[in-house]
């Protein structure tokens, strides 16, 4: 409680003010003008007092031409009013720039009407520079993910194709000449056939460990017959080596999807399917893709026991994050839907024209009860 016998007058009120680091400003409600500015003025807008009790427009017309425009009008009625609060930039009259947050409130007398309108004003110049230099460094950093990215998929393409243009053309006359050995062999060397027929089987097992390596590296069918086509492969191995059912709901095969986006899609999924297998004990999957008004829409769905934001921050986390970044590196974003129990829902929305990225929203369907994704990792 507020102990009248305080020696607190205005000249008290006025060290204190000096005193403080922040601009501390008054005027009447309604009016720009000034009836006081502490000394800390001077120093963060590099103009004297006396030079804004003069002009009280200098306040407005200090702030930075871009920023000016945005609040021009609210400096004018809201501020004055005492219902202010936003961050902005200044022009000092040498050219550098500041950047301040404002923040104005209202004091209220007996008869419940504003009778000062009172302001803080802070430099905030400091941490709007390192929020940039964060920001610049998180881009810079992406920039080099996307990077080693990309040149881990053209040396994964080059490897594919060496092994499977190579050791697939060798093991081939391999075969067929060990075939041609089986049959110049009289009947008396059953035992020499046996073995033969042992290395025929051997090298045939040898032939399909490539061709499974070298579509791991990169599916051939991927450059030659398109994405639905290799989705349409990779899902039929998917169900035959872990017995999960999937339905497919494709509608790709007009559409004009260039290298990078179906890289990024396979591998997307490839990473979704992993963690479906080795996560969410489901048995049956739904996949569902569409280009629609230039972008890529694609739905994942598991019948599997979900995951919570636990299990998002610490065993899925990489995984997770590789798809979040490939969708990113391309404009896109993904959505994660799950819940203990419940299953899991992934959204990728992707722009195929890199000019559409400004308009991709969350999907209706993915949104929660507060309007929000449960997880958007975008």
């Amino acid at each position: 409680m507020y102990d009248e016998t305080l020696p607190v007058d205005i000249e008290v009120l006025q060290e204190m003010a000096a005193r403080m680091a922040e601009v501390f400003w008054v005027c009447s409600p309604g009016l720009a003008q000034p009836l006081y500015v502490s000394p800390a003025f001077e120093r963060i807008w590099g103009h004297s007092r006396e030079a804004l009790y003069a002009r009280p427009s200098l306040w407005l017309e200090s702030i930075h031409p871009e920023d000016r425009e945005r609040l021009e009008t609210r400096f004018c009625s809201d501020r004055c009013q005492g219902r202010f609060t936003e961050e902005y930039r200044i022009v000092r009259p040498d050219g550098s720039l500041r950047w301040v947050y404002d923040r104005a409130f209202a004091t209220v007398g007996d008869d419940g009407r504003p009778r000062w309108v009172l302001g803080l004003v802070e430099d905030v110049t400091r941490r709007r520079e390192a929020e940039e230099a964060i920001r610049t460094s998180r881009s810079q950093l992406r920039e080099l993910v996307i990077r080693q990215q990309w040149d881990r998929e053209v040396l994964r393409t080059r490897i594919a194709r060496e092994i499977h243009d190579e050791l697939g053309q060798s093991l081939t006359a391999l075969n067929l000449n060990a075939y041609w050995v089986l049959h110049q062999l009289p009947a008396s060397q059953r035992h020499i056939a046996a073995k033969v027929e042992e290395m025929i089987e051997i090298i045939l097992a040898t032939v399909q460990a490539v061709q499974r390596i070298s579509n791991e590296l990169r599916p051939l069918m991927l450059d030659e017959l398109g994405l639905e086509s290799a989705i349409r492969w990779y899902v039929e191995q998917f169900q035959a080596r872990t017995g999960i059912t999937c339905h497919l709901s494709l509608e790709l095969e007009n559409s004009e999807i260039d290298e990078d986006h179906a890289t990024a899609v396979y591998r997307i999924l490839q990473e979704a399917f992993t963690n479906i297998a080795r996560h969410s004990d489901a048995d049956a999957i739904e996949l569902s893709t569409r280009v629609e008004n230039g972008c890529l829409h694609l739905r994942l769905r598991d019948n599997g026991k979900g995951i919570d934001h636990n299990g998002i921050d610490m065993s899925h986390s990489f995984g997770l994050l590789g798809m979040q970044e490939r969708a990113a590196a391309l404009g896109g974003r993904l959505d994660i839907h799950s819940r203990r129990g419940e299953g899991t829902t992934l959204v990728l929305t992707l722009p195929l024209d890199l000019q559409e990225e400004s308009n991709i929203s969350t999907p209706p369907d993915l949104r929660s009860s507060s309007g929000e994704p449960d997880l958007k990792l975008s």
